[in-house]
């Protein structure tokens, strides 16, 4: 299995509260709520760098949220190819998620490391393994090192108390 860690993010919430959101996926139901909200959808895209996203990328992502399903342990997506599940298969609290993928083309995990940062923050890593042939591994490995830092700056949003 080939691992790629991202960077230490920062979030902005006590890490018990951090670990409570992470460890029961349907907290990330409120992003849904968000994205339907005119008002909240205008505070997020505020908060996004200037130029890196398109309105149109934007419009896709929530379009792809709008589709997803969110249960205590799983989250289940469409993909380009096909509907892909990541399942919770194990818990430590209050430092740890693992998430593995299901119904997908490839096997992968996902390791959510949470440790506190003081009272009020908890510091975040991500590292994503995946079972790679070497072909596979050459097309895909740009985006397999990029995807750590962009899951953990996402969660150290969503995560956050607020």
């Amino acid at each position: 299995m080939t691992k790629y860690e991202s960077q230490i993010y920062t979030i902005n919430a006590p890490q018990d509260q951090a670990y409570a959101r992470m460890a029961d996926l349907r907290s990330f139901e409120r992003i849904k709520l968000a994205l339907s909200n005119p008002a909240a959808l205008e505070q997020i895209l505020a908060q996004l760098p200037e130029g890196k996203i398109k309105p149109e990328q934007i419009e896709q992502a929530r379009e792809q949220i709008e589709k997803m399903e969110f249960t205590e342990d799983t989250l289940s997506a469409d993909s380009k190819l096909g509907p892909i599940t990541l399942a919770i298969v194990e818990r430590d609290a209050p430092k740890l998620v693992k998430l593995t993928t299901q119904n997908a083309p490839v096997s992968a995990t996902l390791w959510v490391q949470l440790l506190p940062k003081g009272e009020a923050q908890t510091a975040l890593k991500v590292t994503v393994g995946a079972e790679l042939n070497f072909f596979i591994r050459k097309m895909v490995e740009k985006h397999l090192k990029q995807a750590p830092d962009g899951i953990a700056s996402f969660l150290s949003n969503v995560l956050a108390v607020g």
